[in-house]
Protein backbone atom coordinates (compact mmCIF):
# COMPACT_ATOMS: atom_id res chain seq x y z
CA UNK A 1 0.00 0.00 0.00
CA UNK A 2 0.81 3.33 -0.62
CA UNK A 3 1.84 5.74 2.05
CA UNK A 4 -0.74 8.87 1.81
CA UNK A 5 1.69 11.92 2.32
CA UNK A 6 0.13 14.38 5.40
CA UNK A 7 -0.59 17.60 3.38
CA UNK A 8 -3.57 14.71 1.49
CA UNK A 9 -4.70 12.85 4.95
CA UNK A 10 -7.50 14.91 5.22
CA UNK A 11 -8.91 13.60 1.54
CA UNK A 12 -11.15 10.81 0.51
CA UNK A 13 -9.21 7.74 0.00
CA UNK A 14 -10.30 4.80 -3.05
CA UNK A 15 -8.61 1.77 -2.77
CA UNK A 16 -5.03 3.21 -1.08
CA UNK A 17 -5.20 6.52 -3.24
CA UNK A 18 -6.11 9.45 -1.72
CA UNK A 19 -8.95 11.10 -3.82
CA UNK A 20 -8.41 15.02 -5.26
CA UNK A 21 -10.67 18.05 -4.18
CA UNK A 22 -11.96 18.27 -7.23
CA UNK A 23 -12.30 14.96 -8.62
CA UNK A 24 -15.96 13.85 -10.03
CA UNK A 25 -17.91 11.38 -7.95
CA UNK A 26 -20.23 9.13 -9.85
CA UNK A 27 -22.30 6.24 -8.29
CA UNK A 28 -20.38 6.49 -4.99
CA UNK A 29 -17.08 6.09 -6.98
CA UNK A 30 -14.36 8.86 -8.09
CA UNK A 31 -13.99 8.93 -11.68
CA UNK A 32 -10.73 10.06 -11.97
CA UNK A 33 -11.07 11.00 -15.80
CA UNK A 34 -13.46 13.45 -14.84
CA UNK A 35 -13.33 16.94 -12.68
CA UNK A 36 -16.38 18.59 -10.68
CA UNK A 37 -17.20 21.66 -12.09
CA UNK A 38 -18.63 22.85 -8.83
CA UNK A 39 -15.02 22.38 -7.30
CA UNK A 40 -13.30 23.56 -9.68
CA UNK A 41 -15.07 26.76 -9.15
CA UNK A 42 -14.59 26.42 -5.60
CA UNK A 43 -10.78 26.69 -6.36
CA UNK A 44 -11.12 29.78 -7.97
CA UNK A 45 -13.35 31.53 -5.58
CA UNK A 46 -11.32 30.39 -2.97
CA UNK A 47 -8.01 30.21 -4.66
CA UNK A 48 -7.49 26.34 -3.05
CA UNK A 49 -5.41 23.97 -4.39
CA UNK A 50 -7.60 21.46 -6.65
CA UNK A 51 -5.68 18.64 -5.31
CA UNK A 52 -5.81 19.46 -1.23
CA UNK A 53 -8.40 21.90 -1.55
CA UNK A 54 -6.52 23.81 1.01
CA UNK A 55 -5.48 27.93 0.14
CA UNK A 56 -3.02 28.54 -1.82
CA UNK A 57 0.12 30.60 -1.08
CA UNK A 58 1.80 33.54 -3.24
CA UNK A 59 3.14 30.92 -5.99
CA UNK A 60 0.94 28.00 -7.51
CA UNK A 61 1.68 24.81 -9.89
CA UNK A 62 0.06 23.40 -13.23
CA UNK A 63 0.55 19.93 -15.02
CA UNK A 64 0.74 20.45 -18.53
CA UNK A 65 2.25 19.86 -22.32
CA UNK A 66 4.53 21.68 -24.55
CA UNK A 67 1.10 23.13 -25.50
CA UNK A 68 0.07 24.43 -22.19
CA UNK A 69 3.92 25.65 -21.83
CA UNK A 70 3.37 28.14 -24.76
CA UNK A 71 0.05 29.23 -24.30
CA UNK A 72 -0.42 29.46 -20.57
CA UNK A 73 -3.34 27.94 -21.19
CA UNK A 74 -5.01 25.10 -18.62
CA UNK A 75 -8.25 23.32 -17.52
CA UNK A 76 -6.99 21.87 -14.61
CA UNK A 77 -6.91 24.13 -11.47
CA UNK A 78 -3.76 25.55 -9.96
CA UNK A 79 -2.29 23.32 -6.70
CA UNK A 80 0.41 23.36 -4.76
CA UNK A 81 3.99 22.67 -5.39
CA UNK A 82 3.59 19.25 -3.53
CA UNK A 83 0.71 18.21 -4.58
CA UNK A 84 1.87 18.87 -8.16
CA UNK A 85 4.52 16.46 -7.41
CA UNK A 86 2.52 14.19 -5.76
CA UNK A 87 0.17 13.40 -8.87
CA UNK A 88 3.07 13.80 -11.02
CA UNK A 89 4.16 10.40 -9.47
CA UNK A 90 0.87 8.63 -8.65
CA UNK A 91 -1.36 9.54 -11.07
CA UNK A 92 -0.66 7.12 -13.97
CA UNK A 93 -1.78 9.23 -17.32
CA UNK A 94 0.68 12.34 -15.44
CA UNK A 95 3.48 9.65 -14.10
CA UNK A 96 3.42 7.96 -17.71
CA UNK A 97 2.77 4.59 -16.12
CA UNK A 98 0.20 4.79 -18.66
CA UNK A 99 -0.37 6.50 -22.04
CA UNK A 100 -3.72 6.55 -22.65
CA UNK A 101 -7.31 6.91 -20.68
CA UNK A 102 -9.20 4.20 -19.87
CA UNK A 103 -11.65 2.91 -22.90
CA UNK A 104 -14.85 2.84 -20.66
CA UNK A 105 -17.66 5.15 -21.72
CA UNK A 106 -18.24 8.14 -19.36
CA UNK A 107 -20.94 8.65 -17.19
CA UNK A 108 -23.87 10.73 -19.93
CA UNK A 109 -23.42 13.57 -17.09
CA UNK A 110 -20.17 14.48 -17.28
CA UNK A 111 -19.27 17.57 -19.63
CA UNK A 112 -16.53 16.36 -21.88
CA UNK A 113 -14.57 19.00 -23.26
CA UNK A 114 -12.96 18.44 -26.59
CA UNK A 115 -9.57 20.16 -25.45
CA UNK A 116 -8.96 17.47 -23.49
CA UNK A 117 -6.97 14.20 -25.10
CA UNK A 118 -7.49 11.05 -24.43
CA UNK A 119 -3.65 10.54 -25.15
CA UNK A 120 -0.77 11.20 -22.57
CA UNK A 121 1.33 14.03 -24.58
CA UNK A 122 5.11 13.11 -24.92
CA UNK A 123 6.36 15.92 -22.53
CA UNK A 124 4.99 16.77 -19.77
CA UNK A 125 5.88 19.95 -17.26
CA UNK A 126 4.70 20.93 -13.66
CA UNK A 127 4.83 24.79 -13.99
CA UNK A 128 5.10 27.36 -11.48
CA UNK A 129 3.69 30.70 -11.51
CA UNK A 130 2.04 33.85 -9.04
CA UNK A 131 -1.22 33.20 -8.06
CA UNK A 132 -2.33 36.86 -8.52
CA UNK A 133 -1.04 36.59 -11.87
CA UNK A 134 -3.35 33.85 -13.15
CA UNK A 135 -6.53 35.22 -14.89
CA UNK A 136 -9.56 32.78 -15.09
CA UNK A 137 -12.30 32.71 -17.60
CA UNK A 138 -14.68 30.05 -19.36
CA UNK A 139 -14.23 28.81 -22.95
CA UNK A 140 -17.00 26.15 -24.46
CA UNK A 141 -18.58 26.04 -21.01
CA UNK A 142 -15.19 25.05 -19.12
CA UNK A 143 -13.22 27.14 -16.73
CA UNK A 144 -9.64 27.78 -18.03
CA UNK A 145 -6.49 29.02 -16.43
CA UNK A 146 -4.19 31.08 -18.30
CA UNK A 147 -0.99 31.46 -16.18
CA UNK A 148 1.15 34.10 -15.82
CA UNK A 149 5.20 34.21 -16.55
CA UNK A 150 6.67 31.16 -15.61
CA UNK A 151 9.27 31.15 -12.78
CA UNK A 152 10.09 27.50 -13.08
CA UNK A 153 9.67 24.66 -15.84
CA UNK A 154 10.16 21.03 -14.46
CA UNK A 155 9.93 18.15 -16.70
CA UNK A 156 8.09 15.29 -15.40
CA UNK A 157 10.08 11.85 -16.37
CA UNK A 158 7.55 9.24 -17.00
CA UNK A 159 8.01 6.28 -14.85
CA UNK A 160 7.01 3.47 -16.83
Amino acid sequence: MNSIPKFLEHLKTFGEYPVPFVQQWIDGKPDFRVIDPNKVEECVEGKLCAICGRKLGEYCWFIGSDECKEAHMFLDAWMHEECAEFASKTCPFVSGKRRDYSTRPLDESVHNDPHVSAIRPDKMYIFKTRTKKVEVGTHLDSIMFRAGIWNKITEIVPTE
